[in-house]
């Protein structure tokens, strides 16, 4: 009987152990990325080795930055199947941290299945969070930052900040300086406006949340909300709404300029 029990227990072991190395061999395999398209200049960044060129079908690891040069951009597909788009001259990574994901510098466009749960893009001052998505963002050190909501829910949250998150919803897009102190005004934005940009129209596939986005699009264009909507890609017109709301918050805030940057995503 105790020879039985024995084994049985040291069955049981070995379960236990083979699940544990399993739990743990998954959890390192989903902080990893695969490049899925390369265009011009793209380049890994390891923290433990000399920077490379990138090729479709690498392997990149969480502490491994993705660098893009001019006129450049890059794609990566997780083992979770969120997609990331790295526009020119950015600079992304992401860290051990789950489903967090860090922008350094330029633009990135990220879309991911309901079913990942929410996915976070840190910058050194707000952390965005967006669920059943496709967004997008834009960060500089020196002058305005965009995070726009394609199809989803998010928010944004400024680190060091007390109070609620600013929230965005499908078709809407905030713009904020480098270093915010305060929620800034949520925008109703032309959706069919990004759908030139490189971001979205620069690749070989097609965005899994594309039909979803259209659909957005043609609800737009059927109840346009109240105000009208502002096209994201145009800096005389963001200019001028964000001035409008600007007037109808006293005192209004001191705004640097130039704004935006005029990228087009």
């Amino acid at each position: 009987m105790k020879s039985t029990n024995s084994k049985l227990l040291a069955g049981m072991s070995l379960i236990a152990a083979a699940a544990g190395i399993a739990t743990v061999v998954f959890a390192a395999e989903r902080k990893q990325a695969r490049v899925t398209e390369v265009v011009h200049d793209v380049r890994l960044l390891p923290s433990q080795a000399a920077a490379r060129p990138a090729a479709v079908n690498d392997t990149v690891h969480e502490g491994t930055a993705i660098r893009t040069g001019s006129d450049s951009l890059a794609e990566l597909t997780f083992l979770d199947q969120t997609l990331t788009r790295l526009g020119a001259n950015t600079v992304f990574s992401f860290g051990a941290a789950a489903r967090t994901y860090d922008l350094g510098s330029g633009a990135i466009l990220i879309s991911a299945p309901k079913e990942v749960g929410t996915v976070r893009v840190t910058t050194p001052a707000v952390t965005c969070g967006i669920r059943g998505f496709t967004m997008m963002m834009e960060r500089h050190s020196n002058a305005w930052n965009k995070f726009i909501v394609l199809h989803g829910d998010g928010w944004m949250k400024i680190k060091g900040v007390p109070g609620e998150p600013c929230r965005l919803h499908s078709g809407q897009m905030i713009v904020f300086p480098p270093h915010p102190t305060h929620c800034p005004p949520v925008l109703n934005i032309d959706i069919a406006k990004l759908l030139n940009g490189n971001l979205l129209n620069g690749f070989q596939t097609q965005l899994p949340e594309l039909n979803l986005i259209l659909a957005d699009i043609r609800n737009q264009e059927t109840a346009p909300p109240s105000g009208g909507l502002i096209d994201p890609t145009s800096q005389d017109t963001i200019d001028q709404a964000m001035s409008s709301h600007l007037q109808q918050s006293p005192p209004p805030a001191p705004r640097p300029t130039p704004f935006p940057t005029g990228r087009k995503f």
